[in-house]
């Protein structure tokens, strides 16, 4: 990442505190190829990492990361889904659910080609939409359908280099394995709780308005605030 960003730069001054580690590595493993010139990218033949998943405890700023990455990237076609929003009760329409976030993607493609814009698709709570196939009760299949559809969409015969998925969880564990695989949702970053530097990285964005107005007291120590936080979340702290 050293050179994409600016001598000096910190994620924490996109507003992202205690995850520059996490936020280093997607940017390697999952941006970077997507800011090239297209006509490198055209020699190259270069196929970009199509799916994130970003999973760990809740409250730790899996959200906040999908969000932040999105604008820096410059999306402007973001789609935020809740994963068990997609289901319904009726035969097919869960599938088709599925299958209508993928459309703009794919229109925009066929109609601009390499000059597409990014579409970026954010999961969360992406357990409850791609449990295990043939571990759930529901005797209509509609979780396994689920699943296959969503394979199909990436894996399909149109090569969509114009879309992004970050899938968020909880529950990594719950996720059926085909989901995982190279190809897909390739890219597994763990989204943890802050240690002592990076709770101060947050209380010091937190507080970074105060301290410009002069509101925030003299006797308010930072450091000694995220040293008595110890095993707090992002969520907690603010």
């Amino acid at each position: 990442t050293s050179n994409l960003f600016p001598e000096g730069f910190t994620f924490s001054a996109t507003g992202i505190g205690g995850l520059g580690p996490q936020l280093e590595e997607i940017f390697r493993r999952a941006f970077e190829s997507r800011l090239y010139p297209k006509s490198i990218i055209r020699k190259l033949k270069t196929r970009h990492v199509k799916g994130v998943l970003l999973y760990g405890p809740p409250g730790c700023g899996k959200t906040l990361i999908a969000k932040r990455l999105s604008a820096m990237l410059g999306c402007e076609n973001l789609t935020i889904v809740n994963g068990p929003e997609l289901f319904d009760k009726y035969i097919g329409q869960t599938e088709a659910n599925i299958r209508k976030l993928f459309h703009a993607a794919e229109t925009e493609q066929r109609t601009h080609g390499e000059d597409s814009a990014l579409h970026i698709i954010v999961f969360d709570e992406f357990d409850s939409m791609v449990k295990r196939r043939g571990t759930t009760r529901d005797s209509t299949g509609v979780n396994d359908s689920a699943v296959n559809q969503l394979l199909v969409k990436m894996d399909g015969p149109e090569e969509l280099n114009n879309i992004l998925l970050i899938a968020m969880t909880n529950r990594k564990d719950l996720i059926d394995e085909a989901v995982l695989r190279p190809g897909r949702f390739e890219v597994h970053i763990e989204v943890t709780i802050p240690d002592e530097a990076g709770r101060l990285e947050i209380f010091q964005i937190k507080t970074k308005d105060m301290a410009e107005n002069g509101l925030l007291g003299s006797d308010v120590d930072l450091t000694d605030l995220a040293a008595r936080t110890k095993n707090y979340t992002g969520a907690e702290i603010e």
